[in-house]
């Protein structure tokens, strides 16, 4: 009979004991673009068959949004039977894929132990960072201790940058990617030095050694979701982006520019400040502040005023931070994805430039 969750377990181990990872594959849902890690413990002479879920979260935490956008969210550990677990990734249609560990008796009792003691105590609450602490580093970080050595690198996106190995994901969701791609800053472009995605972690597994052995002989498909063609959406594509765009270039009106330039300042007022706000590190050093300048405020308020005051020293400096963007920008994967964005802008500034709003007025 399985023991209830939360039940207290000071027993060791039995010889039957099983230390497994579990994956389940990526979903439709922003939340679920990059899939899910868990880890299982199953040992039939004690009646132990628990899932250790570290990605939950509580939506009722006050001021929720604040604390995410700071970065100062707590997540925490739940606790599952493998069966609860099975059935929810079953009623989403997400595949879950499994793979036992060769793990010695000491070391599963390790990883028990930790789990169980994790789950007892405040550390069951950690504040989240996308790359560095995560449902899968959680994992990873338990399993690695046990261990005593790092798992394997040698999994797709070995050498990329994490933001080029994030794109692979966001294929399907163009505005996530375009968001995410504006929201994420330097981090995201250094070359990937863990492994923090479900996916990797399953390869990585796969490809590290315990000793002698392979640290798992094979991986499972514990449930194989139906294949389904995924529904194409009217709006979130690079067409309704590309028109929108499109209709920007073409009119030629004062009022939409000067509109698009607050815009711009706002969201790149936005960006400076929670890169210096946040405790996400992937926020910070968001050099896309530089394509949405705040120096277009000015600007606006220069072409505003009256005798329209500074218009050129504001039009040089919000001129040098799009050509300063785009030499940035040479080399990152992202540069296609705005580029719409950056011709917008420095057709705006051709104008106003072609109007001979630049020159001093005449004495």
């Amino acid at each position: 009979m399985l023991l209830p969750l939360g039940a207290a377990r000071a027993e060791a181990l039995s010889p039957d004991a099983r230390v497994s990872v579990l994956t389940c594959d990526t979903g439709d849902q922003l939340y679920s673009l990059f899939g899910h890690t868990a880890i299982r413990v199953f040992d039939p002479q004690l009646g132990i068959d628990t899932v250790y879920n570290f990605g939950a979260f509580d939506f009722s935490t006050p001021n929720f949004y604040l604390k995410f956008v700071k970065g100062d969210l707590q997540y925490f550990v739940t606790t599952a039977s493998y069966g609860e677990f099975l059935y929810e990734y079953q009623y989403l249609g997400r595949s879950v894929y499994e793979q036992l560990l060769n793990l010695t008796p000491a070391q599963k009792q390790q990883i028990f132990d930790r789990l169980e003691s994790i789950l007892g105590s405040n550390e069951r609450y950690y504040t989240y960072k996308f790359i560095d602490r995560n449902c899968t580093t959680m994992v990873a970080d338990i399993i690695t201790d046990a261990l005593g050595k790092p798992l394997s690198l040698d999994v797709a996106g070995k050498g990329e940058t994490n933001r080029r190995i994030l794109y692979g994901y966001l294929q399907r969701q163009f505005y996530a990617n375009l968001g995410i791609s504006i929201m994420f800053g330097a981090k995201t472009d250094r070359e990937m030095y863990k492994v923090y995605l479900p996916l990797q972690f399953m390869e990585s597994i796969s490809k590290t050694r315990n000793g002698s052995l392979p640290l798992t002989d094979r991986t499972v498909t514990v449930y194989e979701a139906p294949k389904t063609e995924s529904e194409t959406s009217w709006w979130d594509n690079a067409y309704t982006y590309a028109a929108v765009m499109l209709v920007l270039a073409l009119v030629r009106n004062r009022t939409v520019m000067l509109t698009w330039w607050v815009v711009s300042a706002l969201l790149g007022t936005f960006l400076a400040v929670v890169g210096l706000y946040s405790f996400h590190e992937e926020v910070a050093w968001n050099y896309n502040a530089f394509l949405f300048s705040p120096l277009f405020g000015g600007l606006v308020v220069s072409l505003l005023s009256v005798g329209k005051k500074n218009v050129q020293l504001w039009w040089y400096a919000a001129a040098g931070c799009q050509v300063f963007y785009l030499l940035y920008m040479l080399n990152k994967p992202h540069l296609l994805l705005l580029m719409p964005v950056l011709l917008v802008n420095g057709l705006y500034l051709f104008r106003v430039y072609k109007s001979n709003l630049l020159l001093p007025p005449v004495k």
